[in-house]
């Protein structure tokens, strides 16, 4: 099983995305993240999307998708030539100063913001890659999640 973030050029149409998904849903392929947002061309949306699966698979998908009516361009990011970033808001229990302490230390470790604060709990941010978003969550699991939020992989190539 390989990762794949795949970058899509697509009509800012209704019904584009379900469309999109369904051809994810008859190849049994999962999306773990998927991106939606206008872009710098009028009428089209950017989507980044991450999937896993073979190699043979992700190379069906990306020849289904770039047969998609809709679909202008499909651009499969590699790891090494892209900037690949995620935005995480999380909500940890301080249940008093030493436990505020240690969040506040180790959010600016990781460089994440204090979104907000009240006696028992603190609001995190940080935008970063996955996967030292994914070493920071584990790290605040010590202190108790009440709540966590990610936008899910937005990508684009260094060139």
């Amino acid at each position: 099983m390989q990762t794949r973030v795949i970058s899509l050029l697509v009509e800012d149409n209704p019904g584009v995305l379900t469309r999109m998904s369904g051809m994810f849903t008859m190849r049994g392929i999962n999306i773990s993240s998927l991106t939606v947002s206008p872009c710098e061309k009028p009428g089209l949306s950017r989507m980044t999307v991450t999937i896993e699966g073979s190699e043979s698979e992700l190379e069906n998908v990306r020849k289904q998708l770039s047969n998609l009516i809709e679909v202008i361009k499909v651009v499969d990011l590699k790891e090494n030539e892209s900037i690949i970033r995620d935005l995480c808001l999380i909500k940890v229990h301080t249940k008093n100063v030493e436990a505020r302490t240690e969040v506040m230390q180790l959010a600016e470790s990781y460089g994440a913001k204090i979104a907000d604060a009240s006696l028992d709990s603190m609001i995190l941010e940080l935008a970063d890659e996955p996967e030292r978003i994914e070493r920071f969550i584990e790290l605040m699991k010590h202190f108790g999640i009440k709540q966590l939020f990610r936008t899910g992989i937005t990508a684009i190539g260094r060139d």
